[in-house]
């Protein structure tokens, strides 16, 4: 039997094989990062500033957080951007409010997701805060 004809052979086994089976696909597909680069995960926190009931996330509460929460929880780095956010509110209106972006690279494992899962909690809790919005994107990094 020909190379040809066995390869045909083959393709119709799997297919016959494959019929009636419902297959699902990958949904997470590898980077192919280059051989310099570490496939990772970045995260981005979006912190509301704006306090409900009034008031504001100042620059030295801010600072407390960073210090006693984001440091520990994530000691090889992150990246805090100020910005500015808007979304419309419950009742339609649009809202607007002061913000810092939190950026993190890091590796994908369990320590990293618990550490960012108490940093959402410590600062929804400690400024009574409905939400943190959290982004996650895969990335090649190089150090």
């Amino acid at each position: 039997m020909s190379r040809r004809a066995l390869a045909r052979l083959s393709l119709a086994g799997t297919l016959a094989a494959l019929a009636g089976c419902q297959v699902e696909w990958a949904r997470d597909h590898p980077l192919g990062c280059r051989s310099d680069e570490q496939a990772l995960l970045r995260d981005t926190l979006y912190f509301g500033r704006a306090i409900p009931g009034g008031g504001e996330v100042d620059e030295t509460a801010w600072q407390r957080f960073d210090a006693e929460v984001l440091a520990p929880a994530f000691p090889r780095g992150y990246t805090t951007l100020d910005a500015r956010g808007h979304w419309l509110g419950d009742g339609g209106a649009p809202v607007s409010e002061a913000s810092r972006l939190v950026v993190i690279v890091h590796a994908r494992d369990a320590a990293s997701e618990v550490a960012l899962r108490t940093v959402v909690a410590a600062y929804r809790e400690r400024f009574h805060q409905q939400a943190v919005l959290r982004e996650r994107g895969a990335v090649c990094a190089a150090f």
